[in-house]
């Protein structure tokens, strides 16, 4: 995300290499950005926290809970900055705020992020939407918002029981329906941009959950709001703005 010459990035769930070169493809340096934010020690969030961060002297920030459970106790980075649930971190322009979300990690958080008069809320990996999330996220300009699954494709798939019952219960992922409910009774009115992230190639498909989640913002009378789905490649720039203006706002790459 970038506004104003600050840049962070949320998660590194990807190797060093591979993030690096994503980054440079859009045009980022690596050494430029201002930190980076785990919302947990899962590997497909964390795995390349520690070389990064040592490569290119990043910043990596998040719960005290995910710095043990990621073993970044003791890791060559560049700095951990520890961050509190629901305590602003300014970052240069940007504001963060972590807000704790059911999910089996040590102290997961999804983030509200502020700038330039906008704001973004992202919620990647948690079993539920919380009432208390649904109303943090309620003045957000836009919602990145994960859709994991779909129910069918889960149950018929080929994951063992085990993992099944662990993605279905109420401190695993969201199905297409979850984020449907959600968008249909507890989006806020501010919102103008939906981004549906972490679909799962096994277990869902970009057109169902994009269905999904279009009947239900019909459903929920939000007529003007943009929607996304996430690629593995990546969405493009996305500008966030505040639905009062139509100037610049903050911008954000998401992949």
């Amino acid at each position: 995300m970038e506004e104003d010459g600050t840049r962070i990035l949320i998660d590194a769930g990807l190797g060093p290499r591979e993030l690096a070169d994503r980054l440079q493809s859009i045009g980022v340096d690596p050494a430029s950005l201002h930190a980076v934010f785990l919302s947990h020690e899962h590997n497909d969030h964390a795995r390349g926290a520690r070389s990064f961060s040592h490569k290119w002297g990043v910043p990596v920030c998040g719960t005290e809970g995910t710095q043990r459970a990621a073993g970044l106790l003791e890791a060559v980075v560049a700095r951990y900055d520890v961050l509190p649930p629901r305590t602003p971190r300014q970052v240069g322009a940007l504001t963060v705020l972590g807000v704790p979300v059911p999910h089996d990690a040590a102290a997961p958080l999804a983030f509200v992020v502020s700038g330039g008069g906008a704001s973004l809320g992202h919620a990647t990996d948690l079993g539920h939407v919380s009432r208390g999330l649904a109303h943090t996220f309620g003045p957000c300009d836009a919602v990145l918002i994960e859709s994991n699954y779909d129910p069918t494709m889960l149950t018929q798939g080929p994951y063992p029981w085990s993992l099944k019952e662990r993605i279905l219960g109420p401190w695993g992922h969201l199905s297409n329906e979850d984020v449907a409910r959600y968008l249909a009774r507890g989006l806020g009115a501010s919102c103008r941009t939906v981004v549906l992230a972490h679909l799962s190639e096994k277990n869902n498909h970009p057109d169902v959950a994009k269905m999904w989640a279009e009947a239900a913002l019909r459903r929920g009378g939000h007529h003007d709001v943009r929607l996304e789905v996430t690629r593995r490649e990546g969405t493009g720039w996305i500008e966030v703005a505040p639905i009062r203006t139509h100037g610049d706002g903050h911008q954000l790459k998401l992949f």
